[in-house]
């Protein structure tokens, strides 16, 4: 197999020989081809004193670290890499072999120097691999092992086609002879019911008794594991039905807004943002533009919030003064916006990455920013409400990421007239948002102007390349 010198995976594996780190696939090679493509995640194995270079290697190349909420264990970390084509790269990262039932991995067995000893250059993939004698060899431990309790046996049977595979792979024109290692299996070799070409569920008295044989490696107590199994399982399972965690940034989350004019591609971005991070990081997703629900919003629309002309909020246009409605309009607008963009931050902080549908500003007249003018004519009740507003504003937290969308004004307006939406607004009010925004200034601590026009699938992978770099560079 023929592997482009642009896969994120092999640039990786090359910087990491050429910083003389050692590691080893050591487990799953038979899905190889797919990781390699994207697809499936890669389990090495790196000695503990490799792992300040090959953490420094991963930072450098932009690989994102992250944490599994209910299953974290010592030793076991979790890096993504981003392909040109927006392809996801997985590697399941070892600094020491730990291993066992599949939730728990409760034992951390001494096998750093075997494995690197016994590792072979795979040239069809460039990766280390172990020995297929070798392999066969770890293969039957982890059987071994993972047989030896009721929960490992239910999990290990859930997978067993797989396991299949593997075996099938690594056991190949392999002597039963040569399978060897530091560890004698050669007594629990027919009750594991592994023969040629066949995987079955191992004899559970021969794999307890070969569990038992390792006690000395195990992390917890022996009598803890049963309520340990328990409690992994209940928060499995309270996760997949009620929080729907995935994978959360170790360093914490990011916020990341997206603004620009109606017809500028936000939302279809937004969407092709929470399609590629979605698949593996926890997502929260936002509208600051309209934080309000449905009976607000019909409150709204009572006290004047109606897009009937070119001189809507955020439009060059917009510069009399403000109506009561208007004003009481503008300090609630305010208010939620505060709350919303509070929580937001809040939320991020936990290690989620929230993606937002556009951020404040503290522009008067200005999309998404404050809206009461005062004149002469002005009553207490809009002083009172511009006070409220300027407040609010003044108070509002900084999104850590604006991306600001740009395209020309052509463009948003031929979007624009194709998008279907409830009070959408005319060409002539795009033209004015779009002249009124030109300079708009998020409440960001960083701001990066997009140019949003061209092929969509060029912009696209640039666009998730641009988010995936921000996030990356935060958890450094």
């Amino acid at each position: 197999m023929s592997l482009s010198s642009q896969n994120r995976l092999t640039r990786l594996l090359t910087e990491l020989d050429r910083n003389n780190v050692r590691y080893v696939s050591w487990k799953n090679n038979h899905q190889l081809q797919a990781v390699f493509a994207g697809r499936g995640d890669v389990d090495l194995f790196v000695p503990i004193e490799d792992r300040p270079i090959f953490i420094r290697s991963c930072e450098e190349q932009g690989w994102i670290e992250v944490i599994n909420p209910v299953a974290t264990y010592p030793y076991v970390s979790h890096f993504y890499g981003l392909g040109n084509r927006s392809e996801k790269y997985h590697i399941h990262v070892y600094f020491k072999l730990v291993t066992g039932d599949s939730w728990l991995k409760e034992y951390c067995i001494p096998l750093d120097s075997w494995l690197i000893e016994n590792r072979i250059w795979n040239p069809d993939f460039g990766i280390w691999t172990l020995s297929n004698a070798s392999q066969s060899y770890l293969f039957l431990f982890r059987h071994l092992m993972k047989n030896g309790s009721i929960a490992g046996r239910l999990l290990y049977k859930s997978d067993i086609g797989s396991y299949r595979e593997e075996w099938n792979l690594c056991s190949t024109d392999i002597n039963p002879n040569d399978i060897r290692g530091p560890i004698d299996l050669k007594k629990y070799l027919v009750g594991s019911r592994v023969s040629s070409g066949e995987v079955q569920l191992a004899k559970i008295a021969s794999a307890m008794s070969f569990r038992f044989s390792l006690r000395s490696y195990l992390r917890f107590a022996a009598i803890s594991l049963p309520l340990r199994r328990t409690l992994s399982f209940l928060e499995r399972l309270s996760n997949k039905i009620f929080f729907k965690k995935k994978k959360l940034l170790p360093g914490g989350g990011i916020a990341i807004a997206i603004s620009g004019v109606d017809g500028a591609g936000k939302s279809t971005m937004l969407n092709e943002a929470i399609d590629v991070f979605g698949q593996f990081l926890t997502i929260s997703t936002f509208h600051l533009g309209r934080p309000q629900g449905k009976i607000v919003e019909l409150f709204w629309r009572m006290l004047g919030n109606r897009s009937e002309n070119s001189s809507m909020p955020g439009t060059f246009q917009n510069d009399t003064s403000s109506t009561v409605g208007r004003a009481i309009n503008g300090a609630i607008l305010a208010l939620l916006r505060l709350s919303k963009a509070r929580s937001v931050i809040r939320s991020s902080r936990k290690g989620g990455l929230m993606l937002i549908d556009r951020w404040p500003t503290d522009e008067l007249g200005k999309m998404d920013g404050p809206r009461v003018r005062i004149g002469p004519e002005s009553g207490k009740i809009q002083l009172v409400c511009s006070s409220i507003e300027s407040w609010a504003y003044e108070n509002m937290p900084k999104v850590d990421v604006c991306f600001f969308f740009q395209v020309p004004i052509e463009v948003a307006t031929e979007r624009n007239r194709q998008r279907v939406k409830e009070n959408k607004e005319t060409d002539e009010m795009i033209s004015a948002r779009f002249l009124g925004n030109f300079q708009y200034k998020p409440l960001a601590n960083k701001t990066i102007r997009f140019d949003n026009s061209g092929d969509f699938l060029t912009k696209r992978n640039e666009f998730i390349g641009q988010v995936w770099q921000e996030i990356a560079s935060r958890n450094k």
